[in-house]
């Protein structure tokens, strides 16, 4: 059977900080001929959820969750429904395990943005299923380097994530699958996974800075069309949990 081409860790605008509406990401996936969309929304799945009920049968989705922990961040895939932010690592490894989900570590040595888990994922490797040991947003090789080190030393499977948040950039990085309908089939195409590698382009990298700056070092709020449904709009939206670091 045709092998899935298969985006990983792809932003909504469910999640605060992306402008990927469902409409837009849907038509990426034609034009760029991606079989399955891995929807990793911060701290929740309706993103996940209205991009699966309005696919179609030609788009695959996997409902997945990238999750804000007391010390960086933890993804979950094939979640039945949102776990809960703001938990330990090994809680919210344990959260995602009662779905019958598979635990990812994402971004795992990044330091830019203070949240990825970096040494406390060590406390966690019993509960690990995969490891995203390349991120496109990854300006510099470093962390990745260090990531697919991990995974070699543990035997983890390794993921290429997209990390995408601007529009026009789902397709900086893939993965080419076997056919899989689960879990534990998903995990085992993964281990057979042909990469193709990429980083996002320095327009991109350009975009995220003028968005850093303007929600944080300038306090001007949020750019039209960014995190338009992820509660802001409706007063639901909380603050991330910030990782603690010792």
């Amino acid at each position: 059977m045709k092998p899935l081409k298969t985006v990983f860790h792809v932003h909504t605008d469910y999640s605060d900080d992306s402008e990927n509406s469902v409409d837009h990401l849907i038509e990426a996936a034609k034009r760029y001929h991606i079989d399955c969309l891995v929807v990793t929304d911060h701290d929740t799945v309706e993103g996940a959820r209205a991009l699966a009920e309005e696919a179609g049968p030609d788009l695959k989705v996997i409902i997945g969750q990238e999750i804000s922990t007391s010390e960086g961040h933890l993804i979950g895939l094939f979640l039945r429904e949102a776990v809960e932010p703001g938990m330990s690592p090994r809680q919210t490894a344990k959260t995602i395990k009662d779905q019958h989900g598979l635990v990812v570590v994402p971004h795992p040595f990044n330091i830019l943005f203070g949240c990825s888990l970096r040494d406390a994922v060590y406390d966690i490797i019993d509960l690990l299923d995969l490891v995203e040991i390349s991120n496109a947003q990854n300006l510099l090789p470093y962390p990745n380097h260090k990531a697919e080190q991990l995974a070699r030393r543990f035997g983890f499977p390794g993921l290429l994530g997209v990390d995408c948040h601007h529009q026009d950039s789902v397709n900086s990085c893939y993965q080419y699958l076997a056919p899989f309908d689960g879990p534990a089939s998903f995990l085992a195409a993964v281990s057979q996974a042909r990469l193709v590698r990429g980083r996002h382009s320095l327009g991109y990298f350009f975009r995220s800075g003028w968005f850093v700056a303007r929600t944080k070092g300038l306090g001007l709020g949020y750019p039209d069309g960014y995190g338009r449904n992820c509660g802001r709009s409706r007063g639901q939206l909380q603050p991330r949990p910030v990782p603690v670091r010792t």
